[in-house]
C-alpha cells in the first residue's frame, strides 16, 4: 500500500475515534468543564472578564441573564471558578464533551431574575452572603437590594421627604 492510497482512503473515511475498552478516570484534582448553578448566578460577569480563552459569555436582560460557556474553546485553568464571587462555578471531575466542529459543544443556562419584593418586576439577583459582606451594619440597605431599581428610587425619595419633614 503506498502513503497516497493511505492518505485518500483516511480521508474518504473521515474523522473517527476509538476509545480504550477501559477508559482511565482522571486524577483526583482534574480541573474539567465549567458548569454553573443558576441559582447562585449574578450574571456580574466576573467569569467572562478573567476568562483568558473567552469561552465564557454573560448576557444580563430584562428578566433573565443567559451565561453560555463553551468548553471546545476553554484552557481548564479555573480562574472562573477561583474568582465568581458567589461560588457559582464549579469544574466538572470528568473530561469535557468530545465534539468535531467549532461550537458544537456550547451550552448556556438561563439566570431567571427574583420580583422586586413591591412591585414584582425582576431585579438583579444577589445572594444573602453577599448583602452581609457589603451592609454589615444596615439590614434596611440589605432590604432595598430587593427592589428594581425605580422602587429603589422610590423607597430614597420617600426617606429624603421624610428627612426633610422631621428637620422643619
Amino acid at each position: 500500500m503506498s502513503i497516497l492510497s493511505l492518505i485518500f482512503s483516511n480521508w474518504a473515511r473521515g474523522p473517527e475515534t476509538h476509545r480504550f475498552p477501559d477508559r482511565p478516570h482522571p486524577a483526583t484534582g482534574f480541573r474539567g468543564a465549567v458548569e454553573v448553578d443558576p441559582a447562585l448566578c449574578l450574571t456580574c460577569g466576573v467569569c467572562e472578564e478573567v476568562c483568558v480563552s473567552a469561552a465564557i459569555k454573560v448576557q444580563p436582560g430584562e428578566e433573565a441573564g443567559t451565561w453560555s460557556y463553551d468548553p471546545g474553546r476553554c484552557t481548564f485553568c479555573g480562574a472562573c471558578v477561583r474568582h465568581c464571587p458567589v461560588t457559582a462555578l464549579h469544574q466538572e471531575p470528568d473530561r469535557a464533551p468530545v465534539y468535531s466542529r467549532p461550537g458544537e459543544t456550547v451550552f448556556a443556562r438561563q439566570v431567571v431574575y427574583p420580583a422586586c419584593t413591591q412591585c414584582g418586576r425582576p431585579t438583579l439577583p444577589h445572594t444573602a452572603a453577599l448583602l452581609r459582606k457589603a451592609f454589615p451594619d444596615g439590614d434596611w440597605l440589605a432590604a432595598r437590594s430587593a427592589l428594581c431599581p425605580d422602587c429603589r428610587q422610590r423607597a430614597a425619595v420617600a426617606l429624603m421627604r421624610d428627612s426633610a419633614g422631621n428637620m422643619s
